[in-house]
């Protein structure tokens, strides 16, 4: 049974919502969603999978005719279901999307603005919707790759939106972990300037998603703070790459910090030269608020430095480092540490992230940050396991530091005291002799040199409460 005509809109399994019948077809092509129960090439969407199969059997002619591109004029309109002349019909024309890591797609399906793809290549286009033809412009190289270097990747299956939206912390929390939250009043307890920073918009200017995995490559300018040099943006649900692309510092960089930021000045002279870069942080954050507006949440590992160095104030917001220091220390209690990314994605995911001697790969996190997130909230009871042991691990390695922290001064202390023991050993304070000649051959100008051992008043016959006014 196919469904019914009309201008309503059509939605995926995965929440997404289209406008028309070409739309949802190339989503579906891209994706693999509803794929048992859609046919792309006939735009018919069943409610069954053993719809799909008989209308397969019955219109299989459609598959085997030769690809001729359709005439410009077709209707949108869905056929109906009886499929009367569907073999007759010219086939529309589909070019065979490159195989994507499960749950991760590479270009954006959506009708929208421009998707900067993955690792700074050509920008993809939005689909157009003037026909029912589609070409796909994402090479399968690539695709191959991602596949390769991300096998991990894995489709989200787990809370929606109005449950992670429970998980996100509060204002205060934010505030105590270095977030601005867009409250002025809170700037005494920041540690950086809010002169430039903009919160989310009320409205997303392109195709809004409801939660962003988000990471950000940093690199050293003056004074030792940190300036942008890398942005990645996925889709929390859909795992599609909205964002991947360097960013052209606006200062003069000290320090690149290759070897975390995986940024060179090689490649981001090419990636000026080719275009494809972003021109500072205003740019990425402009680029960032196509997607996200102030109900978005932002999902991201001590996500408060990537909001920081794009100065952007928002409220939403989920950080798998405080998810995991709230499960070891309970929430609402100080967070007396924060595990990295790395070991939170071995100790827990069983993945090894962050290896490359180039440095960090920023998808790479994001990725390992996305699927984090949605194990902290799937497996609570796998995460209360860990945290515990990860409490007595903390005990354990305090009370060792503490030991070594009283060893450390307790031998500082004792070479402070041989030293001055040696140093009285070196210049000991002769005594003076007053007895006999010594005393009555004392000469008064040489004063000076027994001043320091002698004390005048040993040398004075002043009777016992002698007053000096009575004389």
């Amino acid at each position: 049974m196919t469904q019914g005509k009309g201008p309503q809109k059509l939605k995926c399994d995965c929440s997404l919502v289209f406008e028309n019948v070409q739309s949802l077809s190339e989503h579906v092509k891209q994706t693999g969603h509803m794929k048992s129960r859609y046919c792309a090439p006939c735009f018919y969407l069943f409610r069954t999978k053993d719809g799909l199969q008989q209308h397969e059997k019955t219109a299989a002619k459609h598959k085997k005719a030769p690809t001729v591109p359709p005439k410009a004029n077709v209707s949108r309109s869905m056929p109906q279901s009886d499929h009367s002349g569907a073999a007759s019909r010219k086939p529309v024309t589909f070019t065979k999307p490159p195989k994507a890591v499960q749950g991760v797609k590479e270009d954006d399906s959506l009708e929208g603005p421009t998707i900067v793809s993955l690792y700074g290549t050509q920008p993809v286009s939005p689909p157009s919707t003037t026909g029912s033809t589609f070409i796909e412009t994402v090479s399968g190289d690539l695709s191959h790759s991602f596949t390769r270097k991300y096998p991990w990747a894995s489709n989200w299956e787990g809370p929606g939106i109005r449950a992670l939206k429970k998980r996100c912390h509060d204002e205060v929390c934010l505030v105590t972990q270095g977030y601005y939250t867009g409250n002025r009043s809170h700037q005494m307890n920041l540690k950086f300037s809010i002169k430039k920073f903009l919160s989310t918009p009320a409205k997303a200017s392109g195709a809004r998603r409801k939660a962003i995995a988000l990471d950000c490559e940093m690199v050293g300018v003056a004074d030792g703070q940190d300036e942008l040099a890398h942005i990645c943006a996925i889709d929390l649900f859909t795992g599609q790459v909205l964002i991947n692309t360097l960013v052209c510092p606006t200062e003069v960089v000290k320090d690149w910090r290759t070897k975390y930021s995986g940024v060179t000045p090689a490649k981001m002279a090419m990636a000026k030269a080719s275009g494809q870069v972003l021109d500072g942080w205003p740019a990425a954050r402009a680029k960032l608020f196509e997607f996200a507006d102030a109900d978005t949440v932002l999902v991201g590992h001590s996500l408060n430095h990537d909001l920081r160095v794009l100065r952007i104030a928002h409220k939403r917001v989920v950080d798998s480092a405080i998810l995991v220091a709230e499960a070891v220390f309970g929430k609402g209690n100080r967070m007396l540490r924060q595990w990295g990314l790395k070991q939170l994605s071995g100790d827990l995911l069983g993945i090894s992230i962050q290896s490359s001697r180039g440095g960090h790969d920023c998808l790479e996190d994001t990725l390992a940050t996305r699927e984090l997130v949605l194990w902290c909230l799937r497996e609570r009871q796998k995460l209360d396991l860990w945290a515990k042991k990860a409490l007595m691990e903390y005990e354990d390695e305090k009370r060792k530091r503490q030991e070594r922290q009283q060893a450390k001064a307790k031998a500082e202390r004792e070479a402070r005291e041989k030293e001055m023991e040696k140093e009285k050993q070196q210049f000991p304070l002769r005594a003076v002799s007053i007895k006999g000649d010594s005393y009555n051959n004392y000469d008064s100008d040489n004063y000076d040199l027994f001043d320091e051992r002698i004390d005048r008043r040993d040398h004075l016959e002043v009777p016992f409460n002698h007053d000096p006014w009575s004389d």
